[in-house]
């Protein structure tokens, strides 16, 4: 293993931000990174795996832990295809995350929005350009990310369906869902996006935790990582498990919004069956406690995003489903949809 500094920002009243990587090959001789007159140069820049780059993003940063824990056993054992590299980044905004802000702590902006960056320009900006210096020309890339409203996902990969070139293997990575996502203007600054427009096939991947640790759910992630490697000839190392993933296009999932604001109280949680006209959740008023609103799932499906906040507003989205017949529509692939009843 090779550890180095991606970049380094000055900040006022603090130490210096360092932003650390760790790489990892092998030669055919069995020499590994690290050791003297073995060259990252001379590798196969072969995948790069980001984690937080917002200060709320722990679980994102354990799982990346976690991984170069597992990537140094491979690694040691030999398991690697000699020439190919690999490049673990936990966390590339630790000054949020030492204050407890999910954005940057000087202006609140996101870092995930001003890709690919610029070296002359504010903060945020010069961080996603040393980033984005670091991981452009990998021929595949993997972000773990959070969603931008509050609220959490069922496990999945995010497959954008441009611009650039990219092979979609999103099920290799053995989660129960690979959703494909079009992207609008809001993604054009992202790392997925501009990883794609300089032709890095990438994929997003979602937890159902992003603000504290679960070890089950960071495990998940972490076979899913090694399964994927595995297949595509990164690694020597099988991983039992993983599932044949139901593939759907974003537009299939049925959203469900509040139209009335209060306080939020679910009534079903991710990954739950439900009908239609099941009750999903109820609106309160906050200082008399009465029932304002009854909110209704309008088709059956699997829960797949649920909100978690207690205070909604009007047109909040509390809710998106999977609809049972989602290999019904023509630009998706049934997998084995995930029934409790099956």
């Amino acid at each position: 293993m090779l550890e180095k500094t991606l970049f380094r920002i000055d900040l006022p009243y603090r130490d210096p931000m360092e932003v650390r990587a760790f790489l990892f090959g092998a030669t055919a001789d069995g020499r590994r990174l690290g050791e003297p007159d073995v060259d990252p140069a001379d590798f196969e820049q072969s995948i790069a795996f980001i984690g937080a780059m917002r200060g709320d993003e722990v679980q994102q940063t354990y799982i990346c832990s976690r991984l170069v824990h597992k990537m140094r056993k491979i690694e040691a054992d030999g398991e690697m295809e000699p020439g190919r590299l690999v490049m673990i980044v936990p966390c590339v905004n630790p000054a949020s995350m030492d204050m407890g802000r999910r954005f940057w702590v000087g202006d609140g902006t996101d870092i995930n929005r001003m890709m690919p960056g610029y070296d002359q320009g504010e903060t945020t900006q010069r961080i996603a350009a040393g980033l984005f210096r670091g991981v452009q020309g990998f021929r595949m890339g993997v972000h773990f990310s959070s969603f931008y409203l509050r609220g959490d996902f069922l496990d999945h990969v995010r497959v954008m369906t441009g611009p650039g070139e990219g092979t979609d293997e999103g099920e290799l990575f053995g989660l129960p869902y690979v959703l494909h996502h079009v992207p609008g203007s809001f993604d054009t600054t992202t790392l997925h996006y501009n990883w794609r427009l300089w032709d890095t096939e990438a994929y997003t991947l979602y937890t159902h935790v992003t603000d504290h640790i679960d070890d089950e759910a960071a495990a998940v992630m972490v076979r899913a990582c090694l399964r994927f490697m595995d297949a595509r000839g990164i690694i020597h190392r099988p991983c039992h498990g993983g599932m044949r993933a139901t593939t759907f296009d974003e537009s299939c999932l049925v959203r469900v919004q509040v139209g009335r604001g209060g306080i939020f109280r679910p009534l079903v949680k991710l990954g739950d069956l439900v009908s239609a006209g099941q009750e999903m959740a109820q609106v309160s008023d906050p200082l008399t406690g009465e029932v304002v609103e009854t909110v209704a799932a309008p088709s059956g499906g699997v829960v797949f995003f649920a909100c978690r906040q207690p205070l909604v507003i009007a047109s909040t989205l509390a809710f998106q489903i999977v609809p049972r017949d989602v290999d019904a529509t023509p630009d998706s692939r049934r997998g084995n949809f995930l029934d409790p009843e099956a």
